[in-house]
């Protein structure tokens, strides 16, 4: 993904965005975007001045710069910055001095009454003692410089505080983002040699018992951080492979979905959903006050729009009628997305984007017929968005380490490892997502290798190798070893690039894998299950994707192996078909003004938790958003489904086909619409089920199109649009991109069925 754009074009597009479509909005927007990735110091030529903070190392991340880079993009063309006043420091220029001086420069000094400002940091996160702390731990949280190495101090929370609280004094809005955490060990799951964005604690203490003021986020600053302070943040690969910090990547892409007037809350919100099906052992962290949250985020959008239309701008028409846009990802376009002229509702000739090239750039031609380009299709004329593109899905990652032993000789292999293991005070792990342990064993296509909790990777070799490792490990420390698939195995499963499952596709490294195939050694024999990598089963209610399916036992007798081949091959296909919904995203700016919710029958109560008791029923409704709703609602007809662990989906509403199911039904929007008679009873087996409320303009002809058991095949030809992207949702092939309806929106929200005596409280989250 690109993230270049000619300066000139930023400039006059955000001129033209904010003269043309919208009032000027007042006050200036500036911010400080801070993204390091390499924490060598290799080039910075000052000297050190101490000690380096003891028991801390400093590896390098991957995706800080590339989300500073996409961000500099993003402000000018969503929300009308002068490119001139985003100002980006990365890697070894993000030095403690350079980072305090910028603060100071471009957001304190200039802040007047009514500006927009942003800070935001993207690198490793830390804590530092502070023996005359108010903090009960005695621990500032931090930020690490790229100068760190050379003994430079961490910049605390307190010190940024302080120049926080002097903006704040001068009325000026301020929005802090932070991907980073506070803590370097980052032990849980599967480990997988990932490093959290965070170091360990610098033990120095600073002895500092100034008073830097309240919280900013107390006096009306907005505060968006990765996690929790007992929370790591972790970085994850977009469908291109490019590195991201998660909440960052979650955050982007539910700013770039954003309505114009959306309240800060909304946004978070949607990135929060994404985080949770995406990588959900990591929580964001919203803070601010009522005013911070429901203002929009980075104040109103100054992006083209028409109505609720996305609309962008014809930059240049090349000689071969190729017509170049101004606009890409960030405007939602996709290849097949169709454009008319926003101002000429007459003409019928559409424009189809046949290329989009990074996140401000894309090609269009015109749909039909190689006549003259009409006058109206021009550079600096408007098009506006007519016809949704639904893209491919993202294929499901899956990582399959291979064996050349068969079943036989893998479990003469675990045998002797648990006995070495055993033999040194070693506890064996046979569930990673039940128990975290201190140390991973497993096969690559180089060997063995040995990861330790903190992410160190030691490449082992051969078998003598591995169990010589298993000996040298501490005293008391825990073990997973993760054995591979007999090679028969993976072929038999057959899926990726060139078969018929190509939406199933093998990851090159277990970090960036959303399933790992891994075999475990229990009671006397190996068995297999696909595991969600870094996940535990604590993390069940977060996400509707399973953390592990069933072991399923192989040994060498033919008809057994083959029959553990089918299980394997069902289990993938199942977790596809979930993933797929999980990750379905419908058109920008058309959701329904309504979300889904559970009303318990016993008391009227609506649910607000992440749970539902046994032995209880619900009723289905909708609710309001926000209120007051707008005076007329445009009727949609209303879907209601849920999806289980297995990949079962039951449609709940309507029960029978679309009737009486296109609400509201004269379009006074009331605050809540109950969904017909339809009553759950929860009763075991308990389990995580996600609920999915689908809106559209026009009514599925069979609604029977959302239920399924586990794996189904492609559904039949004579289908409308929206059917086929539903039916192609979860396939094993990835599908080609459709041309869709704008007017229809889906979102979801994840809930656990559990016994009353484990009732939980908390809130559901929902997505787009």
């Amino acid at each position: 993904m690109s993230i270049r754009i000619p300066l000139g074009l930023l400039i006059a597009g955000s001129l033209f965005l904010a003269t043309e479509l919208n009032a000027q909005t007042p006050g200036r927007r500036r911010a400080l975007l801070i993204g390091i990735n390499d924490y060598s110091a290799s080039t910075i030529s000052a000297r050190p001045l101490a000690p380096a903070a003891p028991g801390r190392d400093w590896p390098n991340l991957s995706g800080a710069v590339t989300d500073a880079g996409i961000l500099q993009q993003m402000l000018p063309l969503l929300y009308g910055f002068d490119p001139r006043d985003v100002v980006t420091l990365t890697d070894q220029s993000a030095t403690r001095n350079a980072i305090l001086r910028a603060v100071d420069d471009l957001l304190l000094k200039p802040a007047e009454k009514g500006d927009v400002l942003l800070f935001y940091f993207a690198g490793h996160g830390s804590q530092v003692r502070n023996s005359l702390s108010d903090e009960p731990d005695k621990l500032d949280e931090s930020l690490v410089p790229a100068d760190s190495r050379l003994g430079v101090p961490d910049i605390r929370d307190k010190e940024l505080r302080r120049l926080f609280n002097l903006i704040l004094d001068r009325g000026a809005r301020l929005t802090v983002i932070l991907d980073n955490c506070h803590s370097g060990s980052g032990a849980r799951g599967l480990l997988t040699g990932l490093r959290p964005r965070g170091l360990k604690a610098d033990r120095r203490d600073v002895a500092d018992s100034s008073g830097y003021g309240p919280r900013p986020e107390e006096r009306g600053a907005l505060v968006l951080s990765a996690a929790e302070d007992f929370d790591r943040a972790w970085e994850t690969r977009d469908e291109e492979g490019t590195f991201h910090g998660a909440f960052t990547w979650a955050l982007l892409r539910a700013m770039r979905d954003a309505e114009p007037n959306e309240p800060a809350r909304d946004t978070f919100l949607r990135a929060q959903a994404r985080l949770r099906a995406e990588t959900p052992y990591q929580e964001p962290v919203m803070a601010g006050n009522v005013d911070a949250r429901f203002n929009p985020l980075l104040a109103t959008r100054t992006d083209r729009r028409i109505g609720d239309r996305v609309v962008v701008a014809i930059e240049k028409i090349r000689s071969d009628g190729t017509i170049v846009l101004q606009g890409g990802w960030v405007n939602g376009l996709a290849k097949g997305t169709e454009l008319r002229i926003a101002t000429e509702s007459r003409m019928t000739r559409r424009l189809v984007v046949t290329a989009v090239n990074g996140l401000t750039e894309s090609y269009a031609r015109l749909q039909s017929g190689d006549g003259a380009i009409p006058l109206a299709i021009h550079p600096g004329a408007l098009l506006e968005v007519v016809g949704w593109a639904a893209p491919p899905g993202r294929a499901m990652r899956v990582s399959m380490p291979r064996a050349a032993m068969d079943v036989k000789k893998l479990t003469e292999l675990a045998r002797l490892l648990n006995a070495e293991a055993a033999k040194h005070n070693i506890r064996w792990v046979t569930d990673p997502t039940a128990t975290t342990q201190t140390h991973l064993l497993h096969y690559t296509s180089n060997g063995w290798e040995l990861v330790d909790a903190d992410g160190n990777i030691e490449i082992l070799g051969d078998d003598r190798a591995a169990v010589a490792a298993v000996a040298r490990l501490p005293n008391g420390a825990s073990l997973f070893a993760q054995f591979p698939a007999p090679a028969i195995v993976i072929d038999n499963i057959s899926v990726g690039p060139g078969t018929d499952r190509d939406g199933i596709e093998p990851a090159d490294q277990l970090s960036s894998a959303d399933y790992v195939l891994a075999g475990r050694y229990s009671a006397k024999r190996i068995s297999y299950a696909w595991l969600r990598p870094s996940v535990k089963k604590s993390d069940r209610r977060r996400s509707g994707l399973p953390v592990r399916t069933t072991w399923i036992s192989l040994d060498g007798h033919k008809e057994t192996l083959q029959d553990g081949i089918v299980e394997l091959r069902d289990a993938v296909l199942r977790l596809r078909r979930i993933h797929a919904w999980q990750l379905l995203e419908s058109p920008r700016h058309t959701r329904s003004p309504y979300s889904l919710a559970l009303r318990r029958e016993r008391d009227d109560e609506i649910v607000r938790g992440d749970s539902i008791a046994g032995g209880e029923r619900y009723g289905l409704l909708l609710r309001a958003r926000s209120v007051p709703l707008p005076i007329r609602v445009e009727p949609r007809y209303v879907y209601v489904f849920t999806v289980d662990s297995w990949g079962n989906s039951t449609l709940l509403f309507p029960r029978e086909s679309s009737v009486e199911n296109r609400l509201p039904p004269d379009g006074t929007p009331p605050h809540e619409i109950p969904l017909g008679a339809v009553k759950l009873e929860v009763e075991p087996p308990y389990g995580v089920d996600t609920y999915y409320l689908l809106t559209t303009d026009e009514p599925l002809p069979d609604p029977g199109i959302l239920e399924w058991n586990g794996v189904r095949t492609r559904g039949p030809n004579s289908l409308s649009p929206l059917e086929e992207l539903l039916a192609l949702t979860g396939a094993a092939t990835r599908g080609v991109a459709l041309v869709m309806p704008t007017t229809w929106s889906i979102e979801r929200f994840v809930c656990e069925s559990v016994p009353a005596r484990r009732k939980r409280q908390g809130r559901l989250g929902s997505s787009p």
